[in-house]
């Protein structure tokens, strides 16, 4: 039988350009990585994206990806600023309609989060298959079906507030959907079983 304890690692970022990490004091099984579960479970690295940790209570399915969306958060500030001043370039005394503002932020989410919704949604379906696989080897739920959820963790520099409309999205798309930064995962992280 497939013992997956060995897995069990500190959640940590990936080192920054100087080679900084940001880590928890927290643990998750690790997927991805030539270190983590895909790998031991027969599955080569360039087959399909994975997240980096997950945690398991009874049927629930934690997925975890830890990512530093610090840039595209401010990419999105800026083309939400610079679409206001376009409407108001020729009546800068203008008031932006409520449904003018829904359009700005809806094309925002459109161009800025496209490749982060669509790298989030190739890593939450390539960890399920590493997930099934893992269940069928430890015949740990038996005839029971898992409810996946996604959680992901910025570093703390990162304004998780301007990711809600990411997490709404993926939410529409994949159910549960947290985000949160490293120094708050612990609210966040389900209850390792």
């Amino acid at each position: 039988m497939f013992d997956k304890y060995p897995y069990l690692q500190t959640i940590c970022h990936a080192a920054d350009e100087g080679g900084e990490t940001e880590s928890s004091d927290l643990k998750a099984f690790k997927i991805d990585d030539k270190d983590g579960l895909s790998k031991a479970l027969g599955f080569h690295d360039g087959m399909f994206k994975k997240v980096d940790y997950f945690l398991e209570n009874q049927c629930i399915v934690q997925l975890i990806e830890l990512s530093d969306l610090e840039e595209t958060a401010q990419y999105y500030k800026i083309f939400i600023k610079d679409s206001y001043a376009a409407l108001k370039q020729n009546a800068p005394e203008r008031v932006i309609s409520d449904e003018e503002e829904k359009a700005i932020q809806k094309e925002a989410v459109a161009v800025v989060w496209a490749i982060q919704k669509d790298e989030l949604f190739k890593k939450w379906s390539g960890s399920i298959a590493v997930i099934e696989r893992l269940y069928r080897k430890t015949q740990e739920l038996g005839d029971a079906d898992p409810s996946y959820r996604l959680l992901v963790v910025c570093k703390n520099h990162t304004d998780v507030k301007i990711l809600d409309p990411l997490r709404r999205q993926l939410s529409g798309m994949m159910g549960n959907v947290k985000v949160c930064d490293t120094q708050t995962l612990k609210d966040c992280l389900i209850k390792l079983e």
